[in-house]
């Protein structure tokens, strides 16, 4: 019998995808929330930016590199056990992190914390599968997109306002309520799983390859423009990366039950439709970085009203997010995957010109097709994918697509960091110890147009990508 039969009744899915909603927002609002009460923790323990710093960062590395591996385990042994588990770990997490008297306890704290996170992101889209209907799994991969966007965008606000009014500890304190009645719904309303689950035993070997991989891949990414790309600890960190990503494909290839099937990456189609995964959050959160700085040093504008500008481009994808969904279910998610490319293209073609006299009306405009086009492409993206998913292995290809989104999402940082820096030095100017507002103007508005000009470019490539694909209703095998 399949688990999606067990979910009968209208009211019953809505009430089954709001939890799965819920638990892609909270992790997605945890990986935020603490980022503007970062000065306020290095005061509390009296320790520098750069231990704070790992606060933020220990949850993100954890985040990221796990969510195959739990993808994996949940095919195994049930979606429902890791949702109820990943929030149970994600809210003892929570609580111990908002105890710590010291500021490695809480590092580590985070690091519990975050092994929560990744068990509840990396199986919502499969919960989508093998519990909804299949009428409604492009809406339903909508709202779940859209829960993760309202998340990441509300931690900010969200994290400042408790700061100001209560402390830091109740950042991770308001997780507790929401957990534990999440846990209660979980147990209650999830349906029983059955003994559709992948089969064979797990990949240890692979897992712990994979692990390494992730966390030296997007530690080198993440902290290459800081340390400098050519210090020690980042040449180390790529060796590392270099060898574990070989090791574990080795390991793939001749493991009787892999973590990752790697022919799933001869598939062309699919190959394509991840490839897009990743650029469209490259994109995204390249810009995203890199909005403050223009509004707020180019443009003048305020903090708190810069902070409101760039709500812009998220309320737009959850306005879209549904609706590409609903429409991906219906005419493909080919169509609405090049419409948002072309979209995308045209908000970044609007950056370009974008300099220190343009108006607010403007910059609006362009963020909002910005939010548009990225709106429309990842829930039909993902509706896409998840539709190529075998039976049994929803978990890892949910986590596969999750991950990809969260290593474009740091490569969009640094790549876009890396293309400014280097237009400022072929302007004769080192950026070694120079600030963003010591910068020249003329300097930083060529950096600003070099990058959007990047960005562009690469909407051509997910419109090309997107073109090629060859979107099948059924292909021999697949779910």
């Amino acid at each position: 019998m399949n688990t999606a039969n067990s979910a009968k009744g209208s009211s019953h899915q809505w009430l089954i995808l709001l939890l799965i909603s819920l638990a892609s927002f909270m992790g997605a609002l945890d990986a935020t929330i603490v980022n503007i009460s970062l000065p306020t923790m290095s005061k509390y323990f009296h320790c520098d930016v750069a231990t704070v710093s790992w606060v933020a960062m220990a949850y993100l590395l954890i985040l990221s590199s796990t969510l195959i591996t739990f993808g994996r385990v949940a095919d195994i042994r049930g979606y429902k056990k890791i949702y109820v588990a990943g929030f149970a770990i994600f809210t003892i997490g929570s609580l111990l992190c908002g105890l710590s008297s010291i500021i490695y306890l809480l590092i580590g704290f985070r690091v519990l914390q975050g092994v929560g996170a990744a068990m509840l992101q990396a199986i919502g889209g499969a919960m989508i599968v093998r519990y909804l209907p299949e009428k409604v799994r492009g809406t339903a991969f909508g709202i779940l997109t859209t829960s993760a966007a309202v998340g990441l965008a509300a931690g900010t606000p969200l994290g400042g306002f408790i700061s100001q009014f209560y402390t830091w500890h109740w950042i991770f304190f308001i997780n507790v309520p929401v957990g534990i009645i999440a846990i209660i719904l979980g147990i209650a309303v999830l349906p029983r799983d059955t003994g559709e689950l992948g089969k064979g035993q797990f990949d240890m070997s692979g897992a712990g390859l994979l692990l390494i991989a992730l966390v030296s891949l997007i530690f080198f990414l993440n902290m290459g423009n800081n340390v400098g790309w050519l210090s020690w600890g980042i040449l180390i960190a790529i060796i590392v990366s270099v060898a574990a990503w070989t090791g574990f494909i080795l390991n793939e290839k001749r493991t009787k039950f892999p973590l990752i099937d790697l022919n799933l990456f001869r598939n062309r189609n699919f190959t394509m439709a991840v490839t897009v995964a990743l650029l469209i959050l490259l994109v995204g959160q390249g810009s995203w970085y890199a909005f403050p700085f223009y509004l707020e040093l180019e443009k003048g504008v305020a903090t708190n009203i810069a902070g409101l500008i760039l709500l812009v481009p998220t309320i737009f994808m959850m306005i879209c997010g549904p609706i590409a969904g609903f429409l991906s279910d219906r005419i493909g998610a080919r169509p609405i995957c090049i419409l948002g490319s072309a979209v995308v293209i045209a908000a970044f073609v609007m950056f370009t010109i974008m300099g220190a006299k343009t108006g607010l009306y403007y910059i609006i405009i362009a963020l909002a097709l910005e939010g548009i086009g990225i709106g429309l492409i990842m829930p039909a993206n993902f509706n896409l994918i998840m539709g190529m998913s075998a039976k049994g292995s929803e978990g890892v290809m949910n986590s596969l697509v999750t991950t990809m989104r969260n290593v474009g999402a740091v490569m969009g940082i640094a790549f876009f960091t890396l293309i400014f820096l280097s237009v400022i030095a072929s302007q004769g100017i080192s950026p070694a110890g120079i600030t963003a507002s010591s910068l020249p103007p003329k300097a930083f508005a060529f950096g600003f147009h070099a990058i959007f000009l990047f960005g562009a470019g690469l909407g051509g490539v997910l419109i090309a990508l997107n073109l090629a694909l060859r979107q099948k209703k059924k292909a021999p095998g697949i779910k």
